[in-house]
Protein backbone atom coordinates (compact mmCIF):
# COMPACT_ATOMS: atom_id res chain seq x y z
CA UNK A 1 0.00 0.00 0.00
CA UNK A 2 1.42 3.37 -0.92
CA UNK A 3 2.53 5.61 1.92
CA UNK A 4 0.12 8.39 1.01
CA UNK A 5 -2.87 6.03 1.27
CA UNK A 6 -1.70 4.78 4.67
CA UNK A 7 -1.19 8.36 5.86
CA UNK A 8 -4.64 9.33 4.61
CA UNK A 9 -6.19 6.29 6.34
CA UNK A 10 -4.44 7.10 9.63
CA UNK A 11 -5.51 10.75 9.34
CA UNK A 12 -9.10 9.64 8.73
CA UNK A 13 -9.10 7.31 11.78
CA UNK A 14 -7.60 10.03 13.98
CA UNK A 15 -10.10 12.60 12.69
CA UNK A 16 -13.03 10.19 13.25
CA UNK A 17 -11.82 9.40 16.77
CA UNK A 18 -11.35 13.06 17.58
CA UNK A 19 -14.80 13.84 16.17
CA UNK A 20 -16.38 11.11 18.30
CA UNK A 21 -14.68 12.43 21.43
CA UNK A 22 -15.75 16.01 20.66
CA UNK A 23 -19.33 14.89 19.96
CA UNK A 24 -19.47 12.97 23.25
CA UNK A 25 -18.15 16.04 25.08
CA UNK A 26 -20.74 18.30 23.42
CA UNK A 27 -23.54 15.92 24.40
CA UNK A 28 -22.27 15.68 27.98
CA UNK A 29 -21.96 19.46 28.20
CA UNK A 30 -25.49 19.81 26.82
CA UNK A 31 -26.89 17.46 29.47
CA UNK A 32 -24.89 19.21 32.18
CA UNK A 33 -26.15 22.61 31.09
CA UNK A 34 -29.73 21.29 31.28
CA UNK A 35 -29.08 19.99 34.78
CA UNK A 36 -27.49 23.30 35.76
CA UNK A 37 -30.41 25.26 34.31
CA UNK A 38 -32.95 23.11 36.18
CA UNK A 39 -30.99 23.46 39.42
CA UNK A 40 -30.81 27.25 39.01
CA UNK A 41 -34.54 27.36 38.28
CA UNK A 42 -35.35 25.27 41.38
CA UNK A 43 -33.17 27.50 43.54
CA UNK A 44 -34.80 30.70 42.27
CA UNK A 45 -38.28 29.18 42.70
CA UNK A 46 -37.43 28.21 46.29
CA UNK A 47 -36.06 31.70 47.04
CA UNK A 48 -39.18 33.30 45.57
CA UNK A 49 -41.43 31.06 47.64
CA UNK A 50 -39.43 31.82 50.80
CA UNK A 51 -39.97 35.53 50.13
CA UNK A 52 -43.66 35.39 49.21
CA UNK A 53 -45.20 32.58 51.30
CA UNK A 54 -45.07 34.39 54.67
CA UNK A 55 -47.87 36.66 53.42
CA UNK A 56 -50.11 33.61 52.92
CA UNK A 57 -49.32 32.36 56.43
CA UNK A 58 -50.07 35.82 57.84
CA UNK A 59 -53.39 35.86 55.99
CA UNK A 60 -54.36 32.47 57.46
CA UNK A 61 -53.25 33.37 61.02
CA UNK A 62 -56.66 34.73 62.14
CA UNK A 63 -58.11 31.26 61.47
CA UNK A 64 -55.81 29.72 64.07
CA UNK A 65 -57.80 27.91 66.74
CA UNK A 66 -56.04 29.54 69.72
CA UNK A 67 -56.33 32.97 68.10
CA UNK A 68 -57.57 35.47 70.65
CA UNK A 69 -60.08 37.38 68.49
CA UNK A 70 -63.48 35.87 67.79
CA UNK A 71 -63.76 34.22 64.42
CA UNK A 72 -66.59 35.98 62.59
CA UNK A 73 -67.77 36.35 59.00
CA UNK A 74 -66.02 39.75 58.98
CA UNK A 75 -62.70 38.12 59.90
CA UNK A 76 -63.33 35.52 57.20
CA UNK A 77 -63.93 38.34 54.69
CA UNK A 78 -60.57 39.88 55.60
CA UNK A 79 -58.82 36.51 55.25
CA UNK A 80 -60.51 35.92 51.88
CA UNK A 81 -59.35 39.34 50.65
CA UNK A 82 -55.77 38.78 51.78
CA UNK A 83 -55.67 35.32 50.23
CA UNK A 84 -57.07 36.69 46.97
CA UNK A 85 -54.34 39.35 46.93
CA UNK A 86 -51.71 36.67 47.58
CA UNK A 87 -53.09 34.40 44.84
CA UNK A 88 -52.69 37.18 42.29
CA UNK A 89 -49.20 38.11 43.45
CA UNK A 90 -45.82 36.43 43.12
CA UNK A 91 -46.80 33.84 45.74
CA UNK A 92 -49.78 32.61 43.76
CA UNK A 93 -47.76 32.61 40.56
CA UNK A 94 -44.99 30.41 41.96
CA UNK A 95 -47.18 28.07 44.03
CA UNK A 96 -47.58 24.44 43.06
CA UNK A 97 -50.96 23.62 41.51
CA UNK A 98 -52.17 21.65 44.54
CA UNK A 99 -51.13 24.51 46.81
CA UNK A 100 -53.05 27.03 44.71
CA UNK A 101 -56.14 24.80 44.76
CA UNK A 102 -55.98 24.47 48.55
CA UNK A 103 -55.58 28.24 49.01
CA UNK A 104 -58.41 28.84 46.51
CA UNK A 105 -60.64 26.43 48.46
CA UNK A 106 -59.85 28.28 51.69
CA UNK A 107 -60.45 31.66 50.07
CA UNK A 108 -63.78 30.50 48.66
CA UNK A 109 -64.86 29.01 52.00
CA UNK A 110 -64.03 32.25 53.79
CA UNK A 111 -65.76 34.28 51.09
CA UNK A 112 -68.85 32.06 51.24
CA UNK A 113 -69.08 32.54 55.00
CA UNK A 114 -68.55 36.29 54.68
CA UNK A 115 -71.16 36.59 51.95
CA UNK A 116 -73.86 34.32 53.41
CA UNK A 117 -73.19 34.95 57.10
CA UNK A 118 -74.62 32.31 59.38
CA UNK A 119 -72.51 29.44 60.57
CA UNK A 120 -68.95 28.68 59.56
CA UNK A 121 -68.66 26.36 56.51
CA UNK A 122 -67.66 22.86 57.69
CA UNK A 123 -64.82 22.58 55.15
CA UNK A 124 -63.15 25.85 56.18
CA UNK A 125 -60.69 24.21 58.59
CA UNK A 126 -60.11 21.32 56.21
CA UNK A 127 -59.02 23.81 53.54
CA UNK A 128 -57.00 25.77 56.12
CA UNK A 129 -55.11 22.62 57.13
CA UNK A 130 -54.58 21.62 53.50
CA UNK A 131 -53.36 25.10 52.56
CA UNK A 132 -50.89 25.17 55.44
CA UNK A 133 -49.67 21.66 54.64
CA UNK A 134 -49.17 22.41 50.95
CA UNK A 135 -47.51 25.78 51.61
CA UNK A 136 -45.07 24.05 53.96
CA UNK A 137 -44.51 21.24 51.45
CA UNK A 138 -43.62 23.78 48.74
CA UNK A 139 -40.96 25.11 51.12
CA UNK A 140 -39.69 21.60 51.89
CA UNK A 141 -40.82 21.89 55.51
CA UNK A 142 -42.43 19.16 57.57
CA UNK A 143 -45.76 19.79 59.22
CA UNK A 144 -48.03 20.98 60.37
CA UNK A 145 -46.86 19.39 63.54
CA UNK A 146 -49.16 18.68 66.43
CA UNK A 147 -48.19 20.13 69.75
CA UNK A 148 -48.18 17.71 72.64
CA UNK A 149 -47.43 19.88 75.68
CA UNK A 150 -46.71 17.08 78.19
CA UNK A 151 -44.33 15.40 75.73
CA UNK A 152 -42.62 18.71 75.01
CA UNK A 153 -42.09 19.34 78.72
CA UNK A 154 -40.50 15.90 78.99
CA UNK A 155 -38.24 16.65 76.01
CA UNK A 156 -37.17 19.97 77.52
CA UNK A 157 -36.39 18.20 80.82
CA UNK A 158 -34.32 15.62 78.93
CA UNK A 159 -32.47 18.36 77.09
CA UNK A 160 -31.78 20.17 80.37
CA UNK A 161 -30.47 16.93 81.88
CA UNK A 162 -28.23 16.34 78.86
CA UNK A 163 -26.85 19.87 79.10
CA UNK A 164 -26.19 19.44 82.83
CA UNK A 165 -24.35 16.20 82.08
CA UNK A 166 -22.21 17.95 79.49
CA UNK A 167 -21.44 20.76 81.95
CA UNK A 168 -20.31 18.24 84.58
CA UNK A 169 -18.04 16.44 82.12
CA UNK A 170 -14.95 18.49 81.53
CA UNK A 171 -12.73 16.87 78.90
CA UNK A 172 -9.63 18.61 80.30
CA UNK A 173 -9.93 17.15 83.82
CA UNK A 174 -11.92 13.95 83.32
CA UNK A 175 -9.57 11.04 82.55
CA UNK A 176 -12.48 8.80 81.58
CA UNK A 177 -13.91 11.31 79.09
CA UNK A 178 -14.80 9.70 75.77
CA UNK A 179 -16.23 12.03 73.12
CA UNK A 180 -19.60 11.08 71.66
CA UNK A 181 -19.43 9.69 68.17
Amino acid sequence: MPTSVTAALVAFVVAAGTGAVVLAQVRRDGRQSQVDAKAAWALELHKTRLASYPAAFEAVAPLSTPHRAALTPEVAATVAGQLNTWLYSVGGMCADGATRRAVLGLRDSCDKWATNGGSRPPQLYEFRNLAISFLRRDLDLDGPESFDFPRSVALVAKLRNDLDTIDRRNPLTDRNFVPDR
